[in-house]
């Protein structure tokens, strides 16, 4: 069974549209603050990390996360390594190093909190939107990108706001130094064309002992959406 976590202003169906097809046993669930879920006051990593392995089955399960869903599924692994099985990060880092830079991001996280409880999910989306690490490769068609900033317009703002608040970045204490305790093997893939996180997952990749690096060509940050059949492909391979 793999449990498949999306991204921030994401929904259960972006990983379900990837790998429905290819992997049956696929469970999509949503993140707090996102789709119908509300972000529950007080909300930690933790408690976000134990809410998600509390559904899980008794039997090891693999685990697979993208961006903020990557860092909560490297989180559950490094808390409740006897729960997975196998673990797929796509285009995720271990946490903000730099204790003055991790407070910078969590000011800006608060920031644009405030404008989504102030001015509403439109004009937040218009500047997200904006934001070089989502720009894809190549030009989406018309079709996915419509569908894409349909669902992002959909979300509930209040929900984003406070997902930011206690799951965004600056939230975040840094787990570089622990990544050499993740024993299950472990997937991670990047796009070719994001620089930032080639380098960021080239870097987790040397410190964690059982893994596999993979890259995928003409794609960005959103690989799962940009080369979705690649992705699949690369994902059913590593847990047969």
């Amino acid at each position: 069974m793999l449990y498949a976590l999306h991204g921030f202003t994401e929904t259960d169906e972006s990983w379900h549209e990837t790998l429905a097809r290819d992997i049956p046993d696929l469970r999509c669930p949503l993140l707090p603050g996102h789709g119908h879920k509300p972000c529950a006051k007080g909300l930690t990593w933790q408690r976000a990390v134990d809410d998600l392995v509390a559904g899980f089955p008794a039997e090891p399960v693999d685990v697979l996360g993208y961006s903020m869903g990557g860092r909560i599924a490297l989180q559950l692994a490094l808390s409740h390594p006897q729960r997975v099985r196998r673990l797929i990060l796509a285009s995720c880092h271990p946490g903000i190093r730099d204790a003055k830079e991790r407070e910078v991001r969590r000011k800006r996280d608060e920031s644009l909190a405030q404008v989504l409880e102030e001015d509403g999910i439109g004009p937040f989306m218009a500047w997200w939107e904006t934001q070089p690490a989502l720009k894809p490769s190549r030009p989406f068609p018309s079709s996915i990108a419509e569908s894409v900033r349909s669902r992002r317009l959909n979300q509930d703002p209040l929900g984003l706001a406070a997902c930011l608040r206690a799951l965004g970045g600056g939230a975040m204490d840094p787990c570089w130094q622990r990544l050499g305790e993740l024993h299950m093997p472990v997937l991670l893939i990047s796009g070719a064309a994001d620089t930032r996180y080639m380098r960021i997952m080239d870097e987790m990749a040397a410190a964690i002992p059982d893994r596999r690096r993979e890259i995928v060509l003409k794609s960005g940050h959103a690989v799962h959406r940009e080369r979705p059949q690649v992705v699949a492909q690369m994902v059913g391979a590593f847990i047969v």
